[in-house]
């Protein structure tokens, strides 16, 4: 743990959101200026080599990741909530609109970069749309399991992606398979120098990682692979280079689709924004915890959605919080917007030296890519997740799997499927835990725990879940199972603290149960409801449910139950 997080760090009671032009610079000080400038220039060091690596997944001229950057970085500036996540390229997204956007126009195409940017502006609206409307709740939608499983299957696409500019060999194949089937093929063709150039930034940047996070090893490690490439003529021997880089000014691409061209945009654009509101919630939470503030989730996604906006606007393409970047700021002391102003303008100023990147070999960049690739596959989480639950761990491989081998928008499908099925089925397979009354007390826990006894003619129930269409059937038939298992039983009592609604299907299980019951000379009753729950009862048109008994405590229920049994 940085010592930055212990001595700065804010008491959760005392964090406050801050709002307006006037709050921009909070928290700078003339003391910690040349800290927070020297945070922005780390942010700006890290950024020029992984913008111009993801250039190539997106499969865009080079300088136009570093627009998006310029651009979602002066945005999220003025906009955003959190003072450090870094906006930009990111190398999550850029693989998932490439891959559906390519089936139209080739990369770098007019028509192509029109998609790209239109497919931005719908992505931001979509977000921002989000975040005005409060309604942050989404992006936890999908499970971490699930999340773990289908970063891990874009990581190694990633990688799959990148192993023709580390061998020194031409791209081929459209999937992951076949594109492996390619690279085998390529063996005879490989560049000895590509491998040594990207296996050398690989290895810098991990080796630099673990010495000094904090430290640009990127930038360094692709500088000296271009100073090699350049010193020793390497291009002659097979070793690419990034080409021709042109600083141009921002360029309106925006026209009119066809109604196709849209169709693939939209759906385009909403995988991204399930991908995006996923990865900048947690890192702005992440951070907001880390820096001990304010955290506004609505805000952020409104500044995040705002900058893909722009990026559309300006001609460059869809942008997300990057939780490396800011991992590398916050641990280089960033702590006030100043960082982002820094590292936004650092880029704009150094634009007109882009030119001098066409030296930088492929291999360099394929290099920083595949660091980037591994460190989506966790499987360190895949482990604890293991231990924690193995359907858990089927999930999150189900949507590991299915990125990999059926593609990226169908694994997101799948993953999307799979977070629905497993809420589904929490929902619809509650638990009904049996109550019992500890001993010498008032207190009513599970049958199972040492010390607590079932009080005779009594059944009380636990239900765990909210009492809806998909388990009501369930709600009734554990109900019959109980009185089954206890055929003295006089009086049903149901704890309903963990039920949080009941829905017009709940209500007729419920009315169903309770008419049975009368029938069988056994009362009804209810304990611990909340507001909801009574109001739901009080208003049934059935007079069944409302003369349900409704009780403050479990044990004041019991009480009246044997006293009735008593009279």
């Amino acid at each position: 743990m940085d010592s930055a997080r212990v001595t700065n760090r804010t008491p959760i009671a005392q964090r406050r959101d801050t709002h307006g032009i006037g709050h921009i610079f909070s928290g700078l000080t003339r003391a910690n200026f040349p800290g927070q400038f020297l945070a922005g220039i780390t942010l700006l060091a890290i950024a020029i080599p992984e913008q111009l690596a993801t250039s190539q997944l997106a499969g865009v001229p080079a300088f136009t990741a570093m627009v998006a950057f310029i651009t979602a970085s002066l945005v999220f500036f003025v906009i955003g909530s959190n003072p450090i996540v870094s906006v930009g390229a990111d190398s999550t997204i850029a693989p998932l609109f490439a891959v559906a956007l390519l089936r139209l126009a080739p990369a770098s195409s007019a028509q192509y970069m029109e998609l790209v940017a239109a497919t931005a502006l719908v992505a931001g609206l979509i977000v921002m749309a989000i975040g005005l409307l409060k309604l942050g709740w989404l992006a936890d939608f999908l499970s971490l399991p699930i999340v773990v499983g289908f970063m891990a299957g874009i990581g190694l696409i990633i990688i799959a992606h990148q192993l023709p500019r580390v061998l020194g060999v031409p791209s081929g194949g459209e999937s992951f398979i076949s594109r492996l089937q390619w690279i085998s093929h390529q063996f005879g063709h490989v560049s000895t120098w590509s491998i040594i150039l990207a296996v050398g930034t690989l290895v810098v940047m991990v080796v630099g990682e673990k010495l000094n996070a904090k430290l640009p090893w990127a930038l360094a490690a692709v500088l000296a692979a271009t100073i090699v490439t350049a010193v020793g003529s390497l291009a002659r021997h097979g070793v690419q280079q990034l080409g021709a880089v042109n600083a141009g000014l921002p360029t309106w691409r925006l026209h009119w689709l066809s109604g196709s061209e849209w169709g693939t945009v939209c759906t385009t654009a909403l995988t991204l924004v399930v991908v995006i509101l996923s990865q900048s919630a947690a890192t702005c939470r992440t951070t907001a915890d880390d820096l001990g503030i304010a955290d506004n989730i609505s805000r952020d996604f409104v500044g995040i959605g705002l900058a893909n906006v722009a990026c559309g606007l300006v001609g460059a393409f869809p942008v997300n919080a990057s939780p490396a970047r800011t991992t590398v700021t916050k641990l280089a002391g960033g702590r006030t917007k100043l960082v982002l102003l820094v590292a936004g303008l650092g880029a704009l100023v150094l634009s007109p030296f882009a030119k001098y990147a066409h030296m930088i070999p492929l291999a360099a960049l394929a290099g920083v890519l595949l660091f980037v690739g591994a460190r989506l596959i966790k499987v360190g989480e895949f482990r604890k997740i293991l231990a924690t639950s193995r359907w858990e761990f089927a999930l999150a491989l189900v949507s590991a799997l299915g990125v990999i081998f059926i593609g990226v928008e169908q694994g997101l499908a799948i993953a999307v499927g799979l977070a629905i099925l497993d809420q589904t089925w929490r929902s619809a397979r509650p638990r009904m835990v049996e109550l019992g009354r500890r001993a010498g007390t008032t207190s009513w826990e599970p049958q199972e725990e040492e010390g607590v006894e079932r009080v005779d003619h009594l059944l009380v129930v636990l239900f765990g879940e909210e009492l809806f269409f998909a388990n009501a059937g369930i709600f009734r038939r554990e109900i019959h199972e109980n009185l089954a298992k206890f055929p003295d039983t006089e009086h049903l009592i149901i704890d309903a603290v963990a039920i949080a609604d009941i829905d017009f299907t709940g209500l007729a299980a419920l009315a169903q149960v309770v008419s049975d019951l009368t029938n069988d000379k056994i009362s009804v009753s209810f304990a611990r409801a909340n507001g909801t729950v009574k109001m739901r009862l009080a208003k049934s048109s059935n007079s069944v449910i409302r003369s349900i008994a409704l009780f403050d405590s479990t044990d004041a229920a019991a009480s009246a139950a044997e006293s009735a049994s008593k009279a």
